[in-house]
């Protein structure tokens, strides 16, 4: 019994630390891509939750879904479209100080890409 508590309690606290040492990444965040367009995102984070928008090439406004922030890790995905066909992007990365490792995906595997993003001013 004491044992099963101690347990419970470890778990417990972790999960409470991972909460409260998760990134606040909320604010407006781009990149550029060497071989495409720039990429912008707005984000609000509250605790493991992320939401917020991506802005595409079009200058539309998508929706981020599924955002997940847990300590340094987040991830989350956008349906968007590429030439006229829709697609869902699935995001995956990793935040450091006032940086955002960010791999690009399409759900299918047929695409892909590495971001670095930056935290902006404007």
């Amino acid at each position: 019994m004491r044992l099963s508590r101690v347990v419970c309690f470890v778990f417990l606290f972790g999960f409470l630390t991972s909460l409260a040492f998760a990134a606040d990444i909320t604010g407006k965040w781009a990149s550029k891509s060497d071989q495409g367009p720039q990429w912008v995102f707005n984000f609000k984070s509250e605790g493991s939750k992320l939401t917020g928008t991506m802005v595409g090439s079009d200058g539309k406004e998508r929706p981020i879904n599924d955002g997940k922030l847990e300590s340094d890790a987040l991830s989350f995905t956008v349906d968007s479209e590429w030439q006229g066909e829709a697609i869902k992007l699935v995001m995956k990365g990793k935040v450091s100080g006032e940086e955002i490792e960010l791999r690009v995906d399409t759900d299918d595997g047929a695409w892909g890409t590495d971001l670095v993003l930056k935290r902006s001013s404007s």
